[in-house]
């Protein structure tokens, strides 16, 4: 298996970064408590807060509405080619499932990267 930057890749990333997209950065993904999603008090709770929760592959994840704070209101890094910032944003995305992933979540294709399996 492939990795860059420590991150797994499996398919081969095409194009770049679209300048002042920024989608990729309004959002956090954590894996969370399987009985976040399975107790419905617990579930409507964090969805009042803003939070999806969504079963995947055998676990549970919560969609967090929170913009990076590195995010400019121009929709750039403010890190981007400092040493600060973290490796994970540099690869991201790693595989056609983030990708589609990312478009799940903010409703559209916005994202201009592409994956071509080897």
């Amino acid at each position: 298996m492939r990795a860059h930057a420590g991150v797994p890749v499996l398919d081969r990333r095409e194009g770049s970064c679209t300048v002042g997209c920024g989608a990729c950065c309004r959002f956090l993904v954590l894996q969370v408590n399987p009985q976040y999603i399975q107790n419905e008090d617990i579930r409507r709770w964090i969805e009042l807060h803003g939070i999806r929760l969504q079963e995947r592959d055998g676990a549970c994840w919560a969609y967090i509405p929170t913009p990076c704070s590195a995010l400019t209101p121009e929709g750039t890094c403010s890190l981007f080619g400092q040493e600060g910032r973290p490796r994970v944003c540099e690869v991201y995305p790693t595989s056609q499932a983030q990708l589609d992933e990312l478009h799940e979540f903010v409703g559209e294709e916005v994202c201009t990267y592409r994956f071509a399996v080897p």
